[in-house]
C-alpha cells in the first residue's frame, strides 16, 4: 500500500544544546532548546472563496494526484487535472484513469511569488468529448478547496465512510473532517453533470493534493 503524500508533519522541530560533553557526578549542565511548530497553511497562503491560492510569501508548491474515481457502469474514463498562474492559461498537469495514478508523484513543482493567483482546474472525459472545465477562478460546486480541519461536503452520498473511495478514506477522519498536513490544501472535484445532491453527485471524482514548503 502506498503511504500517505503529506509534505509536512505535524511533528515540532527544533534543537538541544548542552553546555558539556561530559556531566560529572553531582554536577550540573545547562541545557538550551528551541522548537518551531509547523505553520499553518492559512499562515503562508490566503485561499478566496473561489478556491483561488495567493501566497503571502515566496514558496515552493508541489502538487499530487491522490486518486480518480470516474467511469460510466464498469468503463473507466480518463480526467484531466490542470492549474494556472495569474490567470495564465490552464496547463495540464495530470491526465489518466484510477489505475495510472501514483500518489506519491510530484506532478507539479513551482516556485511562487507573493500574491501569485494559483488555479486549478479538472474535467472529465466521456469517451467521445470533454465535460466543463471546473476551476477554482469563479465559484463552482463541482471544485472545492479545504485544509486539515475541515469538513468534507456533505453530499449524499459522498464522506458516509461505506462510501468514500479507498485512496480518500485515509484523508478524512471519523467525523468527516479533512486530515492532511499543516501547509497542506486538498482539492475535489466532481467531473460529471450531475446534480448537487443527487446519487452520482459524491465530490470524488478527482482528488488533488497541494503543499507549500
Amino acid at each position: 500500500m502506498i503511504g500517505q503524500a503529506f509534505a509536512q508533519t505535524e511533528i515540532p522541530r527544533g534543537t538541544l544544546n548542552v553546555d558539556r560533553s561530559l556531566v560529572r557526578v553531582g554536577t550540573r549542565s545547562q541545557l538550551d532548546w528551541s522548537i518551531q511548530y509547523p505553520s499553518a497553511v492559512t499562515d503562508i497562503v490566503d485561499v478566496t472563496p473561489t478556491g483561488t491560492i495567493i501566497p503571502k510569501s515566496t514558496l515552493k508548491m508541489k502538487v499530487r494526484t491522490l486518486g480518480v474515481a470516474f467511469q460510466s457502469g464498469s468503463k473507466l474514463l480518463p480526467l484531466e487535472g490542470s492549474w494556472s498562474k495569474n490567470n495564465s492559461s490552464f496547463v495540464r498537469f495530470f491526465y489518466g484513469t484510477g489505475p495510472s495514478v501514483v500518489p506519491t508523484k510530484v506532478l507539479v513543482n513551482e516556485k511562487v511569488q507573493i500574491n501569485d493567483r494559483i488555479d486549478f482546474g479538472g474535467r472529465g472525459y466521456s469517451g467521445s468529448s470533454w465535460y466543463p472545465l471546473h476551476t477554482t477562478r469563479t465559484s463552482d460546486p463541482y471544485v472545492v478547496v479545504l485544509k486539515n480541519g475541515d469538513r468534507a461536503p456533505d453530499y449524499a452520498p459522498a464522506y458516509n465512510q461505506s462510501n468514500v473511495k479507498g485512496f480518500l478514506s485515509s484523508y478524512i477522519d471519523g467525523m468527516g473532517r479533512i486530515k492532511i498536513g499543516p501547509r497542506d490544501l486538498i482539492i475535489l472535484w466532481e467531473a460529471s453533470t450531475a446534480a448537487p445532491g443527487s446519487t452520482y453527485f459524491d465530490m470524488q471524482d478527482l482528488v488533488v493534493l497541494v503543499t507549500f514548503e
